[in-house]
């Protein structure tokens, strides 16, 4: 009998020794969980600001497309204006030479 109470006290001891190591575990796993939920957050911030930056940056520079077309446009006016200038001035140099 004393056999079997000793027995039953060891395994008593071991089932609180293990329930201990259960709860601890338990413990951990909770705190890994929240862990992996902030991580997760923080990484979801990140990618939502670089998103954020990444279409600000591509609207910016589809303005400086759209300002560039602009300034070339202007550009061709210019050199259209200014070959009919040179046109009409060696006209006038020809002309001017032939009434001589």
């Amino acid at each position: 009998m004393a056999e079997i109470e000793a027995r039953v006290g060891t395994l008593e001891t071991r089932v609180t020794s293990l329930e201990q190591q259960v709860s601890n575990i338990t413990t951990k796993l909770d705190m890994f969980v929240s862990e992996s939920r902030a991580a997760r957050e923080r990484q979801d911030a990140d990618m939502r600001e670089f998103r954020e930056k990444h279409d600000a940056d591509m609207r910016e520079m589809r303005e400086d497309m759209r300002n560039l077309r602009a300034d070339l446009n202007n550009l061709g006016s210019y050199f259209r204006s200014m070959n009919v200038t040179v046109i009409v001035g060696i006209a006038a140099m020809v002309i001017a030479v032939l009434l001589k």
